[in-house]
């Protein structure tokens, strides 16, 4: 008996979580021209003397497309932490980290890890992706899961919503989400399980952006 509801608790743990997982970094439709994910983008906005990151993981595309867009906007360089190898974190200012959030975790959490002794000193933004409303309190908990106290002092935290096309998910991931569908018992979030939606726009940057802002002012 015992051994049926250890089962079961961890079973549930996973299926709760679920919402936070497939959703997390959906399909993205490519900006304009599209970005060479094979090389660092090295345009450089007006602050030369500021020098600024953005890093990346993307599954299915949201997290790419927010970080192209930021990029854009900040003119800093741009890594695909999968394809590409960590750069000397030593020459930059300013490090903006974007991730897809996947079975309750952020999954570029063991990359700030691995270098967090490269990176803590500098000024550090991370944006995640996800289908759960940013407002939400699983994000606040997924958050806390993720990273521990002490990192998470010295970043400063974005969640964003991300997109879904059912279409474009693994046979697994639809799976999983219609399992977890059965198991959620927020009746809002299950009701808007495995529906397609679009939620990454360019405007969901802004609080984002207003606080780089003020964070280059502050360095020059």
């Amino acid at each position: 008996m015992m051994r049926g509801s250890m089962i079961h608790s961890r079973l549930f743990n996973l299926l709760f979580i679920l919402l936070l997982w497939l959703p997390a970094d959906t399909v993205a439709i490519g900006p304009s021209g599209g970005t060479d994910s094979s090389k660092i983008t090295t345009e450089r906005n007006s602050s030369q003397d500021i020098k600024i990151l953005i890093a990346y993981q993307s599954k299915y595309g949201s997290t790419k497309q927010y970080a192209e867009w930021i990029q854009k906007e900040s003119g800093g360089d741009l890594i695909d932490i999968e394809n590409q190898d960590a750069p000397d974190f030593a020459i930059y200012d300013i490090i903006i980290i974007g991730s897809s959030v996947r079975i309750g975790s952020i999954v570029i959490a063991p990359f700030i890890r691995e270098h967090w002794s490269a990176i803590k000193d500098k000024k550090l933004i991370l944006f995640t992706t996800s289908g759960t409303p940013p407002q939400h309190p699983k994000i606040r908990s997924m958050y806390e899961k993720s990273l521990p106290g002490e990192m998470r002092k010295a970043i400063q935290y974005f969640p964003l919503h991300g997109r879904i096309s059912g279409d474009k998910l693994t046979a697994w991931d639809r799976f999983l989400m219609a399992i977890g569908k059965t198991m959620e018992q927020d009746e809002t979030l299950k009701k808007d399980m495995g529906k397609d939606f679009d939620g990454v726009r360019r405007e969901n940057l802004l609080p984002l952006l207003k606080y780089l802002k003020e964070v280059k002012g502050g360095l020059k």
